[in-house]
């Protein structure tokens, strides 16, 4: 691992100085449903560079934070310096970068280090008027309990989720966001019935490992049960969901059909072994409640699931969620 990339001043001018185009982002309260976009995706993404410079090197006069910034690490706020902030000793120069323009929102899914131990990372900022006003983070490490952890020398990014999609696989932010929510809705108290649409070739990476399909790496996550996203839920393996809790949907990039997700999934482990629609018996891994704090990404084409990348760590059962308001989740 190295140090996050360093973005050349000359390369910020220029994106601080992207045109200002019309986009239609509706928020309860506003009176039109058009703004000005004043940081385009290029001028998002260097905030990104900026922001995990400034984390890598442990120097936040690095990135242009607002006064008011808010910033979380697992659902947990604290002031920026705190929490990786102290321990981080580096991080991939590369990562899933997604950006929305209309929300002023991006997102970088990567690798860091902590005194050298590796641990998956997940990142949403918030930018507005030039400074970056949220940072919400979700830190996965190495804690003995039973979720997915891969090879960090193996892990990877989909090349898919930076495609531009051809017109007509494209479909508008809204009919994107159903998709994404369709996804939760399958997940919830997966009993066998699917409500989203998946494409025949959907993939899954969970925590850099892939859990859809036949792997070495795969041994013990769902993908030795059965291959395929829309397989794994008809036999309602995820049964333990007891619910997707306060689902926000922060960034929506259209031409690349791209959903980035945040929320939680509940377990409250009230049975100790369930039956998949085929009949056979599963256990619960835990058997205590707990809850699952996640940031997921969805590469949406023709309108199908098609590539999924998630990040995601435990945390108390029903912890609470501080970016959580009734108009944001359901």
């Amino acid at each position: 691992m190295g140090r996050a990339p360093r973005v050349l001043l000359l390369a910020l001018a220029a994106t601080f100085a992207s045109q200002a185009l019309p986009a239609a982002a509706q928020v309860p309260g506003q009176s039109t449903a058009y703004k000005a976009i004043t940081c385009d995706r290029a001028c998002l993404i260097g905030f990104v560079h900026r922001y995990m410079d400034a984390l890598t090197y442990k120097d936040r006069s690095r990135a242009p934070f607002a006064k008011d910034v808010v910033f979380t690490e697992n659902d947990v706020v604290m002031p920026i310096g705190k929490g990786l902030w102290g321990t981080i000793s580096g991080a991939s120069e590369t990562g899933l970068e997604l950006a929305d323009p209309s929300t002023g929102q991006a997102a970088w899914f990567g690798l860091v280090q902590e005194h050298g131990s590796p641990a998956y990372y997940a990142m949403r900022i918030r930018v507005k008027g030039g400074q970056i006003a949220d940072v919400e983070t979700v830190v996965h490490r190495q804690a003995g309990l039973p979720a997915p952890f891969g090879d960090v020398t193996k892990y990877k990014h989909d090349p898919a989720f930076a495609e531009a999609l051809a017109p007509a696989q494209k479909r508008p932010r809204e009919r994107l966001r159903a998709v994404a929510d369709s996804y939760f809705n399958t997940v919830e108290l997966n009993d066998g019935m699917v409500f989203a649409p998946f494409d025949a070739e959907c993939e899954r990476t969970e925590n850099g490992i892939t859990t859809t399909k036949a792997d070495p790496a795969s041994i013990g996550t769902a993908a030795g049960i059965a291959q395929g996203c829309e397989a794994q839920f008809k036999l309602g393996i995820y049964r333990i969901n007891k619910r997707v809790r306060d689902r926000r949907y922060p960034l929506i990039d259209e031409e690349r059909g791209v959903v980035v997700a945040t929320g939680f999934f509940d377990h409250a482990n009230t049975f100790d072994s369930y039956q998949t629609t085929d009949g056979k018996t599963m256990k619960t891994a835990l058997k205590w409640p707990n809850s699952i704090s996640l940031m997921e990404a969805f590469k949406i084409r023709d309108g199908k699931i098609y590539r999924i990348e998630a990040i995601f760590t435990y945390v108390p059962y029903a912890m609470h969620n501080p970016w959580a308001t009734p108009e944001r989740v359901r």
